[in-house]
């Protein structure tokens, strides 16, 4: 049986359970009420949770990768815009691939370029390629620059990066392999690996095995070089770049040591 008594809000339960005496109970409104008022609340943050939950799922599904993609390159090339804005360094001379021998015995009177600072290439190709390599004509632009040469220490192996950009981003791309040789007085490092030709080679090394790369706005070529035994025997890091007919595209030089 159920009493209510509105003067003091309290609700009197009384169980009767056979021909026993009843028990009474006497509960507060007011518990009532905070007991239902606490149910609300837990069942309002359940579907607050849920809800957001479920946007947060779908928001991640509905994700673009190639968009978070596009934004880091963006950066790096502002970064790159910046440095070349504020640097105070000469500027970077591309390296050359023509065809017009020259003279081993001319005298360079230029002064050194400091490390890491791309060298002017020599006139013709270099005859360690092989011979199915074809070279661009005198003058033409390459489709893509190199930039940005790093080299980290670690140990005794040297760590080389390079950012490969396309010189027109958002008008197309560029694919190819990449072949980057690490010089010393006495030694020669190869990346990637398995690129230098046995003996029986026609040439130093195979494009076709180089670092395949498709760009259309920014990409790192990653190098390891070594073990050397001191940082000064590092002398030169040459970076090839070929498209995949194996037309040599570019090649550039970086001068190391002393």
């Amino acid at each position: 049986m159920l009493k209510a008594e509105n003067n003091d809000k309290i609700l009197t339960v009384q169980v009767h359970h056979e021909n026993l005496n009843p028990r009474t109970f006497k509960v507060p409104v007011h518990w009532i009420h905070r007991a239902s008022w606490m149910a609300w609340a837990l069942l309002t943050l359940a579907l607050v949770s849920t809800i957001y939950a479920v946007r947060e799922f779908y928001s991640e599904r509905s994700a673009r990768p190639e968009l978070v993609a596009e934004l880091e390159n963006e950066v790096q090339n502002l970064k790159i815009a910046l440095e070349k804005k504020t640097s105070n360094a000469p500027p970077v001379i591309a390296g050359s691939s023509g065809s017009t021998p020259t003279d081993p015995k001319a005298t360079d009177t230029r002064p050194s370029p400091a490390p890491g600072v791309p060298v002017e290439g020599r006139d013709g190709v270099w005859n360690g390629l092989a011979e199915q390599i074809t070279v661009p004509p005198a003058g033409t632009d390459p489709s893509i620059r190199l930039e940005d040469a790093r080299v980290e220490w670690q140990g005794k192996y040297a760590n080389f990066t390079l950012n490969v950009m396309y010189r027109d981003p958002g008008k197309g791309s560029q694919q190819g392999h990449l072949v980057a040789l690490g010089r010393s007085n006495d030694r020669l490092f190869a990346h990637p690996d398995g690129v230098l030709n046995t003996a029986s080679g026609s040439a130093l090394f195979d494009a076709n095995r180089g670092e395949y790369f498709s760009v259309a706005r920014f990409r790192v070529l990653k190098a390891r070089f070594g073990p050397f035994e001191t940082n000064e025997q590092l002398r030169e890091i040459q970076v090839f770049a070929f498209d995949l007919n194996n037309k040599l595209i570019k090649v550039q030089t970086y001068k190391y040591g002393k």
